[in-house]
This record gives structure tokens, sequence and C-alpha cells, in this order.
């Protein structure tokens, strides 16, 4: 059924008949005599009683006007829906990060858009690098900030960051009193806590190690970074981190970030990413740009 069929047999009836329903909508009373009765021959039942003074719908006309007039309640309802979308007013934003992210180093740029559009909804998932990648790719999530991504052709970089690899040790550790940047040798000298390698970090220390043929005893592998930094705060020993993971215990004196020196470690990046292509909602472009111009504003801290 043509929906403009409808409209005309509802115009029918509420003008009370064809010609002042043709009067209505500037069309020839033929016409809307013609649509309705080819509406009739689509349905095999009569849709209008002709009365001396008008018509009247039958029990089936009036099931077709009480639909148009649903469809014209459900078109305005969507409408005023895409228009709070348009005003950020409604919408889901779907976005994941590493854990080492939720710190100082990202707090305060979620905290101010939350606050801008306090009725948009929220999807907030931490992952390892391998798992933000796959979200993003497969489209669980519109937006990803990950650290030192692999390349891949179906992902989208909007910004990114130098974010290098550090040694994070306890307060007053012999690694802070050296008076110069350790090389990983020296490192591999003191036990250690790791990330598991599914992580971006894990695969670039390990990378420079594998470069200079060295290994580091390692007494535990985790994929939490609250735990790396208990490990380092507790004086078990030192872990390999980006700075921004441990900047809260650097300001509170109970550990140190030291430069190392390794041109691997020197090149890590934060990323952040979307799927190629992909179109993503007014909410997502929002948070987007908003986490874009809060990463080329650290940039030039």
């Amino acid at each position: 059924m043509q929906d403009q069929r409808i409209a005309y047999l509802y115009e029918t009836v509420r003008a009370g008949s064809i010609r002042a329903a043709a009067d209505r909508l500037n069309v020839n009373a033929s016409s809307i005599s013609r649509q309705i009765a080819m509406l009739e021959q689509e349905t095999a039942v009569a849709l209008l009683e002709r009365l001396p003074r008008g018509v009247r719908p039958t029990e089936a006309g009036r099931m077709l006007i009480d639909y148009h007039l649903g469809q014209q309640v459900a078109r305005a309802d969507v409408l005023a829906r895409i228009h709070e979308l348009n005003n950020l007013v409604r919408g889901t934003v779907q976005f994941v990060l590493g854990e080492g992210f939720i710190s100082d180093f990202l707090s305060d740029a979620l905290r101010d858009f939350c606050r801008k559009h306090p009725t948009l909804s929220y999807s907030i998932e931490t992952m390892a690098t391998d798992a933000i990648v796959r979200a993003v790719i497969e489209d669980d999530a519109q937006i990803g900030l990950v650290f030192n991504p692999p390349f891949d052709p179906r992902l989208s970089c909007n910004a990114r960051i130098g974010s290098s690899i550090r040694a994070i040790v306890p307060r007053g550790h012999p690694l802070a009193c050296l008076g110069h940047a350790p090389s990983l040798r020296e490192l591999a000298s003191f036990p250690s806590a790791s990330l598991n390698h599914s992580f971006g970090v894990q695969h670039l220390i390990g990378h420079a190690l594998q470069i200079e043929r060295l290994s580091m005893p390692v007494i535990m592998s985790t994929n939490s970074f609250t735990l790396l930094r208990n490990f380092v705060v507790s004086g078990l020993g030192i872990a390999l981190l980006p700075e921004f993971v441990a900047m809260k215990e650097v300001r509170e004196g109970l550990v140190e970030a030291i430069p190392i020196s390794n041109a691997t470690l020197m090149k890590a990046e934060i990323h952040l990413i979307t799927r190629r292509g992909r179109q993503l909602p007014p909410s997502a472009l929002s948070l987007l740009g908003h986490l874009r111009s809060y990463l080329n504003s650290f940039k030039n801290r």
C-alpha cells in the first residue's frame, strides 16, 4: 500500500467529503477518488461509506487511518530524536582505552566532557592493546585510545603524541642516583614486574630487549597497571612504563620516572583511533574532537 493513498483517505474522512479534501489539498477530486478506489482494490474491502452528506470510514478504513496517524507520530518522534542527537542531548558514546590512561592523564578530559554533556550515555571500557584495536575494527567501540598500536590499514589515527617508556623506580632507588639515563643492560640487573604481551607497552619493551639480546628478571607479570604501580611503591622492584601511568605516584614522591637510554623506547606513541571510513554519530564525533584537542594541548606542555 502506498502511504500517499492512505493519506488521501485520512484527509477525506477528516474533511468530511472527497470534494472538501480536494479543496484542502489543492488537487483534483477525481484524483483523490481514483487513489482511494485503488486502495480499496489493494485491500479488497470498502474503506468509505458514502452518505447523503459526505462520507465516513468503514471499520477497515478506520484501521488504515489509525495506522496513518501512528506513522505520523512515529515520524515526529524520530525527527525529534534526530534533532536531540544533533544537539548532543541524546546518544551513547562507546569508548575503549588502556587502563593506564585512567589516571591524571585523562581523568580531567573525561570529567569536563561529561559535565558539558550530562544527558549523553557513556560506555567506557578498559582493555589491553590488542583488544582495543579489535573492538574499534569490529565496531564494538567508536573510539579507542591506545598505546603504541600495531599498524593496521583499517584504522585511522586522529591524533598522536609521543610518550617514551621510562623506568619507574622507588624513591631513592640506586638507578635514580646514577647521574645518567640507565641503559637496558643496567636495568636488567634489578628485579622487575611487567605487563603481559597483549599490551603495546610490552610489545615495545620486548622488541627493545630482543635488539640488544637481553632479558630482564621478571618476578611478576600482570594485566593490571595498578598492581605494577603498587609493586614499585612497595619497593619490590622496578617497572618499565610510560610516565603518565604513574603521574600521581611521581607527584606524591613515592616513585621516580627515569629516562632510559634506548632509542626504541623513546619512540612510543599514544594514538586516538577510529575505524577508517566509519561515520560516527554526533555524540562520538564531539568526544573525538574533545580528546583530539586535549592530546594536542598535552603535547605542548
